[in-house]
Order: C-alpha cells, then sequence, then structure tokens
C-alpha cells in the first residue's frame, strides 16, 4: 500500500512466521481450517484484529507489501526495542525508514508467531501497522470481503477442493507469487489481458498513464477523463478517473469499473508510488512491472481463496459490506474498531470527533480526546476534535484556546478556523469570528460541508459590523 518492501536481511528473511504447518508429502486430504478472523472495515480498506506482546491492536490487511509493519507509534506505547535495518522503506512523500522491532509474540485467532519481526515506519492511515505477505503465503488463505473475514487453512489438500461455500459461478484463476511476495493474476480490461498485481492496501483500482495511452488511446484531455487530483499537490503528478465497461477474471466480471489512471512515477525516477509499498536497498527502489493494481474498490465485491501451493486463485462475487452512513451507524463502528485496538489514537480521534459533531456523550467524547492527545501529543486534527467538543458543550473560551493550539501547529486547517469564528461569534467578537470563518471559505468554499448532518452544518455566522 504505502510502502513496497525487498529482502535485505538474512536475519528478517528467515524468521517464523506462525510456525509452518507440517505437510505430508504426496498426500491430499479434507480442507482443514486452522484459524479464522474478522475483517474489519476500515474506509474502503480493511484492518485484521491481532495481539502483539499481550496488547490488542488492528493491522492494515496489505497484500500489496511485503513484510509487515508495525507503526512508530505503538512500537512506542509497547515499549519494543528498535533495531537498524539492511532494508528500507520509502513512503509516498520520500521519507525514508529503516528500523524494525522483533515482537516476542504476534497472535492473529489461534496462531501465535514467536519473535516475529516487524518494520516500524510513520503509518499514513489510521491503522496500527501493515499485516503482509510475509505473514499470509504458508497457508492457503481465504479473504472473504462480503462476509468479514480472513481465513487461514492448511495447504494439504486435494487440488481443486476448497471451495466450501455456495456461489453461482467460481472462477479459478493462475495465481503466481513473484519475488516472495507479490501476488499476480491474470485480469481482463475492457478486452485487453494485463497482470494485475492484488493489493487490499489499495483503495483504488490502478492503471498508469502511459499504459492508458498505449492500450486504450485514452489522454488526460480524452472524453470521459475525470481529474482525481495531483499526487503530493504536484500539478506534474496529475491523476485521472476513467470508466471503463468490464473487469474479469475468468468467469467473473465487474462491469463499469472506475480505474484511477495515475502518472507513471517509476518511469520518471521517483522515489515513491502512488500505490503499493515500496522499499529499497543501496539507494534502488524496487520496480513493478505489473500493469494493473488490483484495489478494493473490486476486491470489496469478491471471496478470494488464494491456493498458493496449488498456484490458483478462487474467486466469487458477493454482496460487499455497506460502509456506514449515519451517525448511530458510524459510532457503532469505531466501537467495533476501538474493541479491536483500544489505545488506537486515531481511532480514538475519530469517536470524538463524531461524538462531537452529533452532539452525543461529549463527555465520553471529551475523554477519548485526551487519551487520544495522551498518545500522540500535539496532533492538530485531535486538538481540532477537542475544540469542537468543547464549543457543543458551550465552553467557548476553552474551544478559541483548543483552536488556536491546533492553528499553530496547522495553520490552514480550514475547519479549526470556521468552528473558531463560530465560537469568537457566540462571546460577541462579531468580526473576529467573520474574518476566521472567511479565512476558512477562502481554504474551502465548501466548508460547511464537513458538518454536514449537524447543528453547526446550519449555524450561519452573523455578519460582521
Amino acid at each position: 500500500m504505502k510502502y513496497r518492501a525487498i529482502w535485505a536481511s538474512v536475519a528478517l528473511a528467515c524468521a517464523s512466521l506462525f510456525g509452518a504447518p507440517a505437510l505430508a508429502a504426496e498426500e491430499c486430504g479434507p480442507l482443514k481450517l486452522f484459524t479464522s478472523t474478522k475483517l474489519v472495515s476500515m474506509g474502503n480498506r480493511r484492518v485484521v484484529p491481532v495481539i502483539i506482546n499481550g496488547a490488542p491492536k488492528a493491522l492494515l490487511l496489505d497484500t500489496g507489501g511485503y513484510m509487515s509493519q508495525l507503526s512508530r507509534a505503538s512500537a512506542d506505547e509497547l515499549k519494543i526495542p528498535l533495531h537498524d535495518s539492511a532494508l528500507k522503506l520509502a513512503d509516498v512523500s520520500g521519507n525514508v525508514f529503516r528500523s524494525y522491532v522483533i515482537a516476542d509474540t504476534l497472535t492473529l485467532g489461534t496462531l501465535t508467531a514467536q519473535k516475529q519481526p516487524l518494520m516500524v515506519s510513520r503509518l499514513g492511515f489510521d491503522a496500527d501497522g501493515i499485516l503482509s505477505s510475509d505473514l499470509l503465503l504458508r497457508y492457503d488463505v481465504e479473504m472473504d470481503f462480503p462476509g468479514g473475514k480472513l481465513n487461514y487453512f492448511s495447504p494439504d489438500h486435494c487440488k481443486g477442493k476448497v471451495v466450501y461455500w455456495k456461489a453461482d459461478t467460481v472462477a479459478a484463476v493462475p495465481i503466481t507469487i513473484k519475488d516472495r511476495s507479490r501476488l499476480i493474476v491474470p485480469v481482463n480490461l475492457d478486452g485487453h489481458e494485463f497482470k494485475a498485481l492484488i493489493d487490499t492496501g489499495a483503495f483504488r483500482t490502478t492503471i498508469t498513464l502511459p499504459v492508458a495511452k498505449r492500450v486504450f488511446d485514452l489522454e488526460p484531455n480524452s472524453p470521459g477523463m475525470k481529474p482525481l487530483g495531483n499526487i503530493n499537490g504536484d500539478p506534474n503528478l496529475a491523476s485521472f478517473a476513467y470508466t471503463f465497461k468490464t473487469l474479469s477474471f475468468e468467469g467473473i466480471t465487474v462491469n463499469n469499473p472506475t480505474v484511477a489512471i495515475m502518472p507513471d512515477r517509476v518511469a520518471m525516477a521517483d522515489t515513491s508510488q502512488q500505490t503499493g509499498n515500496r522499499a529499497r536497498t543501496n539507494g534502488e527502489f524496487y520496480k513493478s512491472s505489473e500493469e494493473v493494481i488490483l484495489g478494493m474498490d473490486v476486491m470489496r465485491h469478491l471471496r478470494m481463496y488464494m491456493a498458493f501451493k496449488e498456484g490458483v486463485a478462487y474467486i466469487s462475487v458477493g454482496t460487499p459490506v455497506s460502509e456506514p452512513k449515519t451517525g448511530p451507524e458510524t459510532l457503532a463502528h469505531l466501537d467495533e474498531l476501538l474493541a479491536i485496538s483500544p489505545t488506537n489514537p486515531s481511532f480514538l480521534n475519530s469517536r470524538c470527533y463524531t461524538r462531537g459533531l452529533a452532539k452525543v456523550s461529549l463527555g465520553d467524547a471529551l475523554a477519548d480526546c485526551e487519551l487520544s492527545l495522551k498518545l500522540q501529543p500535539g496532533d492538530s486534527r485531535t486538538i481540532d476534535s477537542k475544540g469542537l467538543v468543547l464549543y457543543q458543550l458551550g465552553r467557548y473560551p476553552e474551544a478559541i484556546a483548543a483552536y488556536d493550539e491546533a492553528l499553530k501547529i496547522a495553520p490552514k486547517q480550514a475547519v479549526s478556523l470556521f468552528v473558531r469564528g463560530l465560537a469568537k461569534q457566540k462571546l460577541g467578537d462579531v468580526a473576529g469570528g467573520a474574518s476566521d470563518i472567511a479565512a476558512a471559505k477562502t481554504i474551502n468554499a465548501d466548508i460547511t460541508s464537513a458538518f454536514r448532518g449537524s447543528d453547526i452544518a446550519g449555524n450561519q455566522p452573523a455578519a460582521a459590523q
């Protein structure tokens, strides 16, 4: 997802991964389930509950990665010593990390790995780390995205005898493992064959602009090409979305898939890639030859059984899990995520903000923000959430102080400016409030949409005198 990894350390490469199952040579038998655990929605991606050194954590399922990772915040919280590695990871902003930890235990379901190495990075998303191919490939793995399950099976079964669920159509698709990590399957996009990287850490299915031009004669100004924005704010790295007619594997077809079309940052010798994990050794970054990255926008509809020993992926279509739409649904979902990882500062901040927006359980919301800030001091987003809760409690001077603190860290945080303006006007500073609100709207003309569904969205500021 955010990083791509190449093995550069024998010590890391040879570490045990849940312990390999004992296989009987030249035998086959019935399907044997080793363990089953939840796949919990986190936006368009999925997290897996694990226990690391006795502490519950949530790891992003990322089949596009090479080595599993732990966030620096979680490593610090668990007080696991950091070690230097020859392996270097780079994120999409070019930040390079080369530290790893060795967890005494990592438990997933009923499986436990002893002395499990995990690369350490500052993740650009809310999970506590990444569950990658190193913790998948020694088993058969079923990713049932519609059913919300991750299942580990013994690879010692009769060939082709793995489809135990009912489905109208099941595609048997060849799957290859490239460079000991990347899961590659053939796909057909509007009649053209491609090799695709299965990347559950990518929320969009992607092709590059050169491929779009060469195969489909698509250019930025072609009809149907819709701007998605600029990567890292760089206008030379504009990306687009285009809706194709079909994407299929064998007998499974996804109609009208919208695919992200990105600049080819590898060809441009950039130090990162917009999707997929990336790492380098001796300054050389790993380069992928796959022309399609299969993301969760497509896979959320699929049930995928990966028989790695057999070299086949069995795929059927299901009804995807619906995302939370209402405030109560969102809060219930955040409660589920926090049950998996009670000390995740991002989850705590999200629940604080959601409660504040809905104006419910405001005392508990404030406690969520305070705990999040204790775990992750100085985070401008969480300080902003605290300001919102204080505003909803009618504690306007404290809300303004919180927003002042947030804006010192992130001066262009429009939501902070907007609600600080409302708080100032509540205290009679009409001109100061109007100035803040105008500044917020200069940054984001549609700023009130951030508060849609709350009383704040309809709270129109008074005009300056």
